[in-house]
């Protein structure tokens, strides 16, 4: 059995717990993860998430996790500016590690983390969880099928409000050292698609945004908002396909909005995550008098879709996705292919969101690599 360790509680703690829970009854070949230690930042809080989520052990030292030698994995599910030096901790006491994206607020970090992975020699995943969406995997082999020809344009965008409310109090993602904002806390995840489906970013360019200039604190007064919650960026993919990334946290009325638009020479592809149990599909070679979007729903056709749902139409959640994600990080640890992104390929996105960054700071064109 596997070991399991969980550093950090919050939503995405949550997530992992439950795809820990859940990975061996949903799949039969997966190795039974153990539930061990679970870390947080004080005692009392430690102890009360452990009896939740079934951990045996509970510590406020994130460090006993880490060097504790019955876990053989950690998740880690920290803030972001914690990553760098929990990760390679993890990575150097010889455990594998399921780290939350993005992966570091610097580059510099997120370099230091990938050569940790890369030393220890240990499966280092990032928590990138879209890309195991049975539809974003089913439009994956459409697009290699060529069905809507050769793709030359490719519309993403990424939205959610709950940043939206100009009376919410400042917290810690409104602070410089959790990264750039919207760019790094949203855009990795529709590039995340982007890498999956289509391959690398080229070339940017980037403007972000402030819709807020600060925020209430809790303790009385305001403070300035240090990060964006906004960025438009146009990009070229190195395979030529021309394309556009919106990302907003302050967008009223979207909730989990990640919306892929792909334009090919024979049709097109639309999906929406807030829909995500379904995909349009237009095609020219259907005949002129009923060209137009179907609808495909996701089905016990598009696996693993039916190892959760023997029929069509019932739908997955987010969570499901998690445990997906879990299932494709034991099948690398065993030392099978899987659809993962592992800390190598997880650094070429950050390097992408680094050049958009330094593109809206120089007002200009910049190449990613």
């Amino acid at each position: 059995m596997v070991g399991v360790g969980l550093i950090g509680t919050g939503f995405m703690g949550k997530c992992h717990a439950i795809a820990w829970s859940a990975v061996g009854a949903v799949f039969p070949d997966a190795a039974k993860p153990r539930l061990v230690h679970l870390g947080e930042v004080n005692e009392d809080l430690a102890k009360r998430k452990a009896g939740e989520f079934g951990f045996a052990k509970a510590t406020s030292d994130w460090r006993a996790v880490v060097n504790d030698p019955e876990v053989d994995i950690v998740s880690l599910t920290t803030p972001n500016q914690f990553h760098p030096e929990m990760a390679i901790a993890v990575l150097e006491a010889g455990k594998h590690l399921w780290c939350e994206k993005p992966m570091a607020p610097s580059f510099a970090e997120a370099e230091a983390m990938a050569a940790a992975a890369k030393k220890s020699g240990k499966v280092a995943a990032l928590g990138y969880n879209y890309i195991q969406s049975p539809a974003i995997r089913h439009i994956g082999a459409l697009l290699d099928e060529k069905i809507i020809g050769e793709v030359n344009h490719l519309r993403i965008e990424m939205d959610e409000d709950f940043m939206a409310d100009p009376e919410a109090l400042f917290f810690w993602k409104h602070e410089a050292t959790s990264g750039y904002g919207a760019l790094d806390d949203f855009a990795v995840h529709p590039l995340s698609l982007v890498s999956a489906l289509f391959g690398r970013v080229g070339s940017v360019i980037c403007d972000m945004a402030k819709p807020y200039a600060d925020r209430k604190m809790a303790s009385g007064g305001r403070r300035a908002v240090e990060t964006y919650d906004i960025a438009s960026v146009l990009m070229h993919l190195e395979n030529g396909i021309a394309g556009t990334l919106q990302v907003n946290r302050s967008a009223w009325g979207r909730k989990g909005r990640i919306a892929i638009q792909i334009f090919g020479s024979k049709g097109s592809i639309l999906f929406d995550q807030e829909r995500m149990n379904e995909f349009q599909l237009y095609l020219t070679s259907d005949r002129a008098t009923e060209q137009g979007y179907r609808t495909i729903l996701v089905a016990p056709q598009h696996r693993p879709y039916d190892l959760f749902v023997p029929a069509p139409g019932h739908g997955l959640g987010f969570n499901d996705l998690k445990i997906i994600e879990c299932h494709e990080l034991l099948t690398r640890i065993a030392g099978k292919p899987a659809r993962l992104i592992e800390f190598a390929e997880g650094l070429e996105i950050e390097r992408t969101v680094h050049a958009m960054a330094r593109s809206f700071e120089e007002k200009r064109w910049v190449d990613v690599r």
